[in-house]
């Protein structure tokens, strides 16, 4: 991809001089969905496809930005940009840039071509990478100081005040703090983290995407958001030290459940199951558990289709498929839901027969799931020569 980039940015500026080439990687999330917005745990890795931002430093405010996915080119000056419509790729961009500005932290324009093999609306966090990697980018050219864990933070917000989604912490986490060889448990409350390395032997994570577009999961997760603070508002009545659904007890859910709406109940259900389903995955992973690991991967698919309904038929199949297969441990959907990804823990011997099964699938639904098997994962920061 660096040569692909700078090919992209010579085209594109007249000449690759002095371009600095940055990735961000995509993440899937083993487990924990829905928990980091209610200060929960998740476990997310990253994988080995991202985001990819050439950029140079101009001496004017000028700022210029290609995308090469959607063929377009926008420019302005520094500060004077039309702030874009939410989903729109480059209000992911410029709202980092914004937000940088706005800090004092760059002061003159740049030129930046955006590139990537990473699928979009595929459950994979593209938009936090695009936010990481154009954040890492920016300091790399301006020497900026800023830890990872405050890009995150900052590229959260761009998600909320330009992109109109009410995300959780995660995404942006693990596309700036992941590293190779490792799980990222994170607790969303604290921000405390710790890196778990995943010794997964003969057997590989497999993500299989859904070719369903989430057309639905930006109101949906906004919704479920909105769901989830009417749970806390009611446990609050009973326990004033309640802050999240973090703080509530499964005892104090069965105690108190029937005071909420059978939709509200179903919904914390999921939250504060799936936060100890979290913490019992990383123990297990982290102790080479795999069987007991895929067994809580399978039961949080189970919680996010009935009790969360952010399902859809199309990733069920693939659920169903993956765990009719002989050498799978656990499948679940990953990500906001309505379609995108599946993740799934399989034998290396059983990847052929999944992706024969696969053509049931295409059979019902006449779409072709891409299937990629995890090599890896990556970190993000500067691309250099090999």
């Amino acid at each position: 991809m660096l040569d692909t980039v700078r090919l992209y940015f010579s085209d594109t500026f007249g000449s690759a001089d002095g371009v600095r080439v940055i990735m961000a990687p995509g993440r899937v999330n083993l487990i924990g969905e829905y928990t980091d917005f209610n200060d929960g745990f998740v476990l997310p890795m990253t994988v080995d496809r991202g985001v990819y931002l050439g950029i140079r430093p101009r001496m004017a405010q000028r700022v210029r930005i290609a995308s090469s996915r959607f063929g377009e080119l926008i420019e302005g000056s520094l500060g004077e940009f039309k702030r874009p419509e939410p989903g729109h790729w480059s209000c992911y961009v410029l709202g980092v840039v914004e937000e940088l500005r706005l800090l004092g932290l760059i002061s003159t324009g740049f030129e930046a071509v955006i590139d990537g093999n990473l699928n979009l609306g595929a459950g994979l966090s593209s938009s936090a990478a695009l936010e990481i990697a154009t954040a890492v980018a920016l300091q790399t050219i301006f020497n900026f100081e800023m830890s990872r864990i405050d890009i995150a933070i900052l590229c959260q917000r761009v998600e909320h005040r330009y992109a109109g989604v009410m995300c959780g912490i995660m995404d942006q986490f693990a596309s700036s703090l992941g590293r190779k060889g490792h799980a990222l448990l994170l607790d969303c409350r604290t921000l405390s983290h710790v890196n778990i390395p995943v010794a997964l032997g003969d057997y590989r994570i497999v993500i299989i995407s859904s070719e369903v577009k989430r057309e639905l999961a930006s109101s949906a997760y906004n919704e479920r958001r909105s769901q989830c603070e009417d749970g806390v508002l009611a446990f609050k009545q009973k326990d004033p030290t309640v802050e999240a659904l973090r703080d509530v007890s499964i005892e104090a859910l069965e105690a108190y459940g029937g005071e909420l709406s059978e939709v509200a109940y179903r919904r914390c259900r999921h939250v504060i199951t799936e936060a100890a389903r979290v913490l019992d995955a990383s123990a297990a992973i982290g102790a080479g558990d795999l069987a007991q690991f895929g067994a809580l991967m399978t039961q949080s698919h189970l919680s996010l289709r009935d009790d969360f309904e952010v399902s859809c038929a199309e990733l069920d199949c693939l659920v169903d498929i993956a765990s009719g297969v002989e050498g799978v441990l656990g499948a679940r959907m990953t990500g906001a839901g309505f379609g995108g990804c599946t993740v799934t823990l399989i034998h290396k011997d059983s990847i052929d027969a999944l992706r024969v099964q696969l053509l049931t699938y295409t059979e019902r639904f006449s779409l072709n799931p891409e299937m990629f098997v995890l090599d890896g994962n990556w970190e993000a920061g500067e691309v250099l020569a090999s």
